[in-house]
Order: C-alpha cells, then structure tokens, then sequence
C-alpha cells in the first residue's frame, strides 16, 4: 500500500496529465455536444491509469481504494465526466472481476482493461427497481449451454460506449428471500437482441445515462460472474468502494468550484473592493473550504477501512452523504458567488450546478445513505 509521500506523487502526475489533457475548454466543449471524452480517456490509459485498480499480476498497478480516491478527487477537479467515466467503465469492473471473477475470466478481461482498451458498463437498476434493487425483474433462463436474459434496464451509465455490461439478472424466479436467485451476467454490448437508448438529462452530459433493453440476449455459461444466485451478496461487497470513490467524485469536483468562485470573487469588484472582503461572499466561501476538508477526511476514513479489510460499509455511506450535499450546496452557492454571470455557461459552476444534483442520486441516494447509517446506530 502506498504511504502519504507516494500518493502525494500519484496526485501531482495524475494532475500534470490532467493539466493537458483535461483543460477547461476541453471539459465545456465534451459538455456542450454531449461527446463522450474520447481523447481525455485515450491519455488517460495511455499513460497508464487505467491499470490502477487491476492488480499486478494482471498488467496493473494493484492500487489501494486509498490510491483510487486519490486519483477520482484529481480528475474530478478537472472534468467530472471524466472522473464517473474512468470509475464507471473502468475502476467499477476491475474491481467486480478482480474480487469474482475466476482465473479465466480475470485472464481474458483484466489485462485489456488495465490498458483501456477495454469499456464495461455496470447494469443494475430498473424500471421498478432503483434503491430496492432485489426487486429487479430481468431474467436469465438457463437453456444448454447458456443463459437468455430478458428484461430492462435503466439509468445505466456508459452503456452506448461501452464493450461489455456486467448485468444483474435474476436467475432463481421463486427464491425464499427475494435478494436470493440473483446473477450477474458478463454480456456482450453489441448482442443480438440488445438495444440501447440514451437517455437526455439535466447534467454530466459528456457521458450517458441510457436504457439497455434486453430481448432473448444467448450468454454462454462462461460468462457468469460470481456464484450463480447468489450475486446480491457479492454486490454488497463492491457498494462501500463505489460510495467512497463517488464521495471522492465530490471533493474534487468542489475543489473547482472552490476555485472558479474564489477567484471571480478575487477580481470582481463592488462599492470600490473585490466583493471577496464582503463578509457574506466570504463566509460562502470559507464554508466551501470547510465542507472540502471535512468530506475529504470522511474519503479517507472510508478509503482505510475498506483498505483495512472491514466492510467499510457505514464510512463509505457516511462519506458519500455528507461530500454529495455538500457539493450541491457548493455549486449552488457558486453561482451565487458569481451571481449574473453564473447562470451563464462563460463559467464552470453553472455545469457543476447541473451535474452535483447527480451524486446525490446515482450510487444509491442520499436517503439510503441515512438508512444505512440508522440501522448502525441501532434505530431502525
């Protein structure tokens, strides 16, 4: 595991990369025609990042979930877009087949994606089935040699990019406890019988959101990750990661709106001074810096006890409710920092005001959150 000193070295190159490769026009003009940030990730793997979360053995750099909170908070304060793409369609999968796939599996899909030629959506909320995610509907019937998969899927980040969609289905229709009989299905993005729509949204628009619709899709017995019905509980075990890391989305991403409303506070002036010596732009942003710090130490609670080898379950939830408000409170009061200016796309507080509202959604919401952290404090 790497010490403070290598990661601080792993933040300064992530960010010289970014430096050049993740600029400001880059970001708006990805944003502005809904362009997925094809060169932005090409550098990205390049250099070599996406072998972060794949470990050694297979081509990559078997980085601890402190080493990948560290690299989600540098991109995140350059593009967020990018930051969700990098941890959607790469971190999220390495971590999925590392921890369940077998020794053929990891073979065949680790070593491509530690080099980014490989993309793998992530395909689990419905419909019916958001938060309540044993409720989902789609099944997988096994016939011979393979499963057919038949179902929906909603919200699924990534998927017009990607390569392969690791999909939960269910593969037990009458299980004694409905998070039973639940599979996850390595499928092919371009097969017969999948169609894919994107979907229009408010924010984060250089990467989709789309529905993946799933007609008698033939998925060979080899692609099952992970135990056959039992996938919910091997879910569980990629939730704290992903809630951390989406927390650590947070931070950086409040990093730039600390810094684009610091600074037009800086050189705006009124009644003859900067508007920063203004005791009500001062305390929005002061109380900016506060929440950045506190939610980056929440990160790195959550980042040790995962890397600890414990559930991280309670930090992770912790971490990603407090850094998701945060930064929507961040990029609201960004604006209004800004004020006439900030409603206008001259700026990048205005995409942040459209893509925090996200974070408090996509990874499980704010209110789930709560309840988990309720029912570790007994009360529910």
């Amino acid at each position: 595991m790497r010490g403070f000193a290598e990661q601080h070295e792993l933040a300064e190159a992530l960010t010289d990369l970014c430096e050049r490769c993740v600029t400001p026009d880059y970001v708006k003009r990805c944003d502005e025609a809904e362009a997925y940030p094809e060169e932005a990730m090409s550098e990205i793997a390049a250099a070599g990042w996406a072998g972060l979360p794949v470990p050694e053995s297979y081509g990559g750099a078997g980085g601890s979930a402190r080493d990948l909170a560290v690299a989600h908070r540098v991109l995140a304060r350059h593009g967020l877009a990018v930051a969700q793409a990098y941890y959607s369609l790469w971190v999220l999968s390495a971590n999925a087949i590392g921890g369940l796939g077998s020794d053929r599996q990891k073979a065949e899909w680790l070593p491509p994606l530690a080099e980014g030629k490989l993309r793998i959506a992530f395909a689990l909320t419905e419909p019916e089935s958001g938060s309540d995610a044993a409720a989902l509907r789609t099944t997988a019937r096994r016939s011979g040699d393979g499963f057919f998969v038949n179902g929906q899927k909603l919200f699924i980040t990534g998927a017009t990019v990607a390569d392969l969609i690791i999909t939960v289905v269910r593969t037990d229709p009458d299980p004694a406890d409905r998070r039973d009989g639940l599979s996850l299905l390595v499928i092919d993005a371009d097969a017969a019988g999948i169609s894919v729509r994107s979907l229009s949204k408010l924010g984060l628009r250089a990467l989709d959101l789309s529905e993946v619709f799933l007609t008698d899709v033939k998925v060979p017995v080899g692609r099952l990750l992970g135990p056959l019905d039992h996938g919910w509980s091997s879910l569980r075990q990629q939730l704290s990661l992903e809630r951390a890391l989406l927390a650590a989305i947070c931070v950086g991403a409040m990093e730039d709106v600390l810094a684009a409303a610091s600074g037009y506070a800086k050189e705006r002036a009124a009644f003859g001074q900067p508007i920063s010596r203004f005791q009500l732009v001062a305390d929005k942003l002061v109380s900016m810096r506060v929440a950045i710090e506190a939610a980056g130490l929440l990160v790195e609670s959550a980042a040790a006890a995962i890397d600890a080898g414990t559930s991280g379950e309670v930090e992770a939830a912790a971490a990603k409710l407090y850094a998701a408000e945060a930064y929507v409170s961040a990029a609201r009061e960004g604006v209004q920092v800004l004020g006439g200016y900030g409603y206008t796309n001259e700026y990048a507080v205005e995409r942040h005001y459209r893509d925090a509202k996200y974070m408090e959604i996509g990874g499980g919401t704010s209110e789930i959150q709560k309840v988990i952290i309720a029912r570790s404090m007994g009360l529910m």
